[in-house]
């Protein structure tokens, strides 16, 4: 979280994260952790994704696959 805001912070409006606790009754969770950042704009996600390179190498050290992204619009 401190290396995302140190690069992208600038172009970020608003960011949530999340601990994954569970998928379900009984059913271990999906994810670990979640990172919802929001943009004013397309602009504002491209200046941050294009700042982020830092942020995207450093994953390595903390998680041992791909991580997963996903860009959406915000509806409600």
């Amino acid at each position: 979280m401190p290396m995302a805001h140190e690069y992208m912070g600038g172009h970020i409006q608003s960011v949530t994260a999340s601990k994954g606790l569970a998928a379900g009754p009984d059913v271990p969770p999906g994810f670990h952790a979640v990172y919802m950042a929001t943009f004013a704009d397309a602009a504002a996600l491209e200046a941050a994704m294009d700042a982020a390179k830092p942020v995207l190498a450093d994953i390595p050290n903390y998680y041992n696959a791909a991580p997963q992204i996903l860009i959406g619009e915000v509806i409600a």
